[in-house]
């Protein structure tokens, strides 16, 4: 049977390969939206996650909370379970671009299956958020939309919440009151059928790629015709209605699960030198967007009637842009090759938790390994680790005792792991912890700084965040006069 798993997190900062989720909640439904189930878990703060001030003063979880929670590893695998579940659509606000990849590495790091809930079982993922800025941008009388102080519309759940005065049980940015707030909008978005279902299908992988496939190549630059599009998503912005008109300039060779796409209503990248001759021009500066089947990005095609919906002065732009596309057409595929054969870099000091994307799959012979290890008793889980031949398997599973299991923590001895956490506490930039964006992990001097700076911003603060922001003066203080074994 078919079901929605809404679900939401609540996190201890941004970085999805490195910090943590803290509080999942989710709520399964029918596709009729009616509840079947709710589950919320509430997960330990880890040893080694220098918690953001920033993060807590907005989801407000106590130090106590945290510490009647459970362990991640714990929390992994019954999060993982669910979403596993035959027939699981996987949904929230905003997923795409943020939960999901939580989730993805969370899996990852406990040795669990970081993508079958994306296609394994009849299992897939949507995201509300492109949903509710499709509504907005062609069906938007079925929602009151809140307006901030500069007169802009905004798509905030919690806005929306407000606005439309959705029935949830507890406050913003807790997990499940936002969980609710999303099965409310979807309740109402449900009741357009014919746009629901619409929507929907931009989720398929399968049935985004025909749709996009079917579109006409009608623009022709040089000797090759290029698919002109709209495109939808809520990163442009209320002041370009959320609508951008796009060509799509084909598919990454290295990458094949990625179309390459430029956006035609942008002058700052459309800037050629002048007094060139037509051969003489440099290879245009063009960001290129990177999408791929069934994400965030909504894909419509260049129809008349969209067209009003690009504001004055983006249709002014897409008419220039693509006169100097055609005017310099040598330069234009000389910019397609780059991006077409473009490959992320390699990050050489990478840290094992952030290393999902460089380091692939894991091979048969590790999936045996982490089976066995799983499978063993949490008593036996050390020995078996000892055991491992494969490096990779061998340190990921260590990392998990340690984290998760106090009595090991005197059994399993690893170096690496001990470095890891004296860099954490560390005041010398060399000894960043990197991540796969070439980023680094949050450490406690960045943990100071933010909560300096919010105390010197005096910004207006409840009770509970003044108390929670004491917390954690208290526990980073401690952690810069001690030393890791502290941990």
């Amino acid at each position: 049977m078919k079901t929605y798993l809404f679900y939401d997190v609540e996190t201890s900062g941004l970085n999805k390969a490195f910090d943590q989720i803290l509080t999942f909640a989710g709520i399964r439904t029918d596709l009729s939206l009616k509840e079947i189930s709710r589950e919320l878990i509430t997960i330990k703060l880890r040893q080694d996650i220098i918690p953001s001030p920033h993060a807590f003063i907005t989801h407000c979880l106590t130090h106590e909370e945290l510490e009647s929670g459970i362990t991640e590893y714990k929390a992994a695998q019954r999060i993982h379970k669910l979403f596993n579940t035959p027939g699981t659509i996987s949904l929230g606000y905003n997923s795409l671009g943020f939960d999901d990849e939580f989730l993805r590495f969370l899996f990852y790091r406990n040795l669990l299956d970081p993508y079958s809930h994306q296609y394994a079982n009849q299992c897939s993922r949507m995201d509300l958020l492109p949903v509710t800025t499709l509504f907005k941008v062609f069906c938007d009388h079925v929602l009151e939309w809140p307006y901030i102080a500069d007169g802009r519309p905004s798509l905030k759940l919690e806005l929306l919440s407000q606005k439309n005065a959705f029935l949830t049980t507890g406050r913003a940015h807790e997990a499940m009151n936002d969980v609710e707030a999303v099965i409310e909008l979807a309740r109402i978005f449900s009741r357009q059928r014919d746009i629901w279902d619409y929507a929907l299908a931009f989720f398929d992988k399968t049935k985004d790629g025909l749709r996009i496939n079917s579109m006409e190549k009608g623009r022709r630059v040089g000797t090759s015709d290029f698919r002109i599009c709209f495109m939808v998503s809520s990163s442009f912005g209320p002041k370009n209605n959320y609508i951008a008109p796009v060509i799509h300039v084909g598919e990454s060779v290295p990458y094949k699960n990625q179309s390459l796409w430029i956006r035609l209503d942008r002058e700052d990248e459309f800037v050629l030198e002048e007094g060139l001759k037509s051969d003489e021009v440099q290879m245009f500066d063009l960001f290129v967007i990177r999408k791929r089947p069934g994400d965030q990005l909504i894909i419509l095609p260049w129809l008349d009637r969209f067209k009003p919906k690009m504001t004055p002065r983006a249709q002014a732009a897409f008419t220039r842009n693509i006169e100097k596309l055609q005017s310099h057409p040598d330069s234009f595929l000389k910019t397609i090759h780059h991006h077409q054969e473009y490959r992320y870099p390699l990050i050489p000091e990478i840290d094992l938790d952030a290393a999902l994307y460089q380091s692939g799959f894991f091979s048969s012979s590790e999936k045996k390994e982490i089976s066995r290890f799983h499978g063993s008793d949490d008593k036996n889980k050390a020995a078996v680790c000892e055991s491992f031949a494969n490096g990779r398997v061998k340190e990921m599973a260590a990392r998990i005792l340690l984290r998760n299991f106090e009595d090991h923590s005197s059994i399993v001895r690893n170096k690496e792991y001990t470095d890891h956490l004296r860099r954490l506490l560390s005041q010398s930039p060399e000894d960043h912890i990197v991540g796969f964006r070439n980023d680094v992990k949050y450490d406690v001097v960045q943990g100071m700084r933010d909560l300096r700076e919010i105390q010197e911003q005096e910004r207006e603060l409840n009770p509970l965040q003044k108390e929670i922001l004491a917390w954690l003066k208290c526990y980073l203080e401690q952690l810069i006069s001690s030393d890791t074994e502290l941990f």
